[in-house]
């Protein structure tokens, strides 16, 4: 089982393996996943405050790229076969 933490799902394995599109939904969920910690560290110091504010745009974006991939989870994992 594979475990994607921005679907909020588990796919088995073998599924992801044997369609294309599940393929795909572990492969974004895992930038995602990625993208998201590299912000969190990447966190600049309070007296930066562009930095902030860019920072803070950035994490906007990547949280409306982790809903992407939820919606994305629900379409290929819901949706009779």
């Amino acid at each position: 089982m594979l475990h994607l933490p921005c679907a909020e799902r588990t796919v088995g394995v073998e599924a992801a393996l044997r369609l294309p599109d599940v393929m795909v939904l572990v492969v974004e969920d895992t930038c995602a996943v990625i993208a998201l910690r590299n912000w969190a560290r990447r966190e600049p110091p309070i007296w930066r405050r562009r930095a902030r504010r860019c920072w803070h745009a950035e994490g906007r974006r990547l949280r409306a790229e982790k809903a992407r991939v939820k919606d994305l989870a629900a379409r290929c994992l819901d949706e009779p076969a």
